[in-house]
């Protein structure tokens, strides 16, 4: 049975945080596959895909982000990507590991427990008053010891961006390796990896870049692949040879990989991938802006966005109605927009008092239409006074 409750045309999609919509061709690239696999078989229809699944998405990543396609690993989820890199490598009682207050809870939770076996220290870098992560700090304490840094580039739970290119330069030259989740900017902020190079830099498809589910990446620094060794591993990067003897069969970023993979989840990906490349950022960025000003007005509404550069996101609360009503509110009135939990950012969220809060997020294929019906809509829900409206059925064409 499928649910009705939510499956009706939105009016207004604020949910891209969450996960992006497929354009057209998106899902017929998909849909071609699933019948030509329906057809063929599965081995079949993958060999005969075979130049777009093992070289053509990859391009596609390493052309979005400048950087070379040898540095590009495959992963069904940006967790999954984050957290196979990161376990290669060796941390020791000697070492630190730096994060901020803005740290996914899964990558939060995956360093405790191997700060448990390992007996590294996690410290975090604190915040400015402004609600920037504080990079004069890091210059003033940053030390050999320092085996890793984890930024988030921006958060699940708030539009502020942590610009990069700082911290690029306080690893230069220095032991210490530089992760960075891009789970929530890319698609939403143009990033070029040959300006501002990085050691690890995760994300998914899902979301901003409007691919399938299934669809996780990280591009991988030759740095980074000599320090670790991946935990996971088997016939897709190593093979057994005469005499008991392993060989690798990539010294690239695709070691970290394990074979199998949906396949028709990167054939729409690749498609993705491709559109992504004619992004309007700064249309991206003024609706963001425009979102998050527009809100800042209403009356009753508290609108947490720390920071000084902000896009994508804004995380909402109310002084006399709760988040979940407030959802479930907007989501009837025809907004897509979500009900974020405080413990997925706890550093950030938990510790300012908010457990719950509803997000909104603009996408690439965001309207200016959307942001007005959404902005209305929080208006009349928040004063209490009219009824909200049902959301009229009107469909969308979402085709590039």
């Amino acid at each position: 049975m499928i649910d009705q409750t939510y499956s009706a045309p939105w009016r207004s999609y604020l949910n891209t945080a969450g996960s992006g919509l497929q354009s057209r061709e998106t899902r017929d690239a998909v849909a071609d596959y699933l019948t030509l696999e329906g057809t063929i078989g599965s081995y079949f229809a993958e060999r005969a895909y075979a130049e777009l699944i093992e070289e053509g998405v990859y391009r596609s990543l390493a052309q979005l982000f400048n950087c070379p396609q040898e540095d590009v690993a495959m992963s069904d989820s940006a967790t999954r990507a984050w957290h196979s890199a990161v376990a290669g490598l060796t941390l020791t009682e000697r070492d630190i590991v730096w994060t901020t207050p803005y740290e996914w809870a899964g990558n939060l939770l995956f360093l405790k427990n191997a700060q448990r076996t390992a007996g590294f220290s996690i410290q975090e870098i604190p915040l400015t008053p402004s609600g920037d992560v504080d990079v004069e700090w890091c210059q003033r304490h940053i030390s050999d010891r320092v085996a890793l840094v984890s930024v988030t580039h921006m958060p699940s739970c708030t539009g502020v961006v942590t610009p990069l290119a700082p911290f690029s330069e306080l690893v230069r030259d220095r032991r210490t390796l530089l992760v960075v989740d891009a789970c929530q900017s890319v698609g939403q902020l143009p990033i070029d990896l040959a300006a501002t190079p990085v050691d690890l830099l995760t994300a998914n498809g899902k979301k901003s870049l409007l691919g399938p589910r299934a669809t996780g990446f990280a591009v991988v620094s030759p740095r980074f692949r000599e320090a670790a060794e991946p935990v996971s591993v088997d016939v897709h990067t190593h093979a057994f040879v005469p005499g008991g003897g392993i060989r690798h069969l990539t010294a690239g970023a695709r070691k970290f990989e394990l074979g199998e993979k949906s396949v028709s989840a990167f054939v729409g990906f690749d498609t993705a991938l491709r559109q992504a490349r004619s992004n309007d950022w700064d249309r991206t960025a003024g609706l963001s802006q425009e979102l998050r000003e527009r809100a800042r007005q209403i009356p009753g509404l508290r609108v947490h966005a720390p920071g000084t550069q902000h896009t994508g996101i804004i995380c909402v609360t109310h002084e006399h109605l709760g988040p979940e009503p407030l959802w479930h509110e907007l989501c009837r009135a025809g907004v897509a927009c979500w009900l974020i939990d405080g413990a997925h950012t706890p550093n950030y969220l938990l510790r300012s008092g908010i457990p719950r809060a509803v997000r909104l997020a603009v996408g690439p294929r965001t309207t200016q239409l959307e942001i007005d019906h959404a902005i209305h809509v929080l208006e009349e829900t928040g004063s209490r006074r009219v009824t909200v409206p049902a959301a009229t059925q009107q469909q969308k064409e979402w085709s590039a």
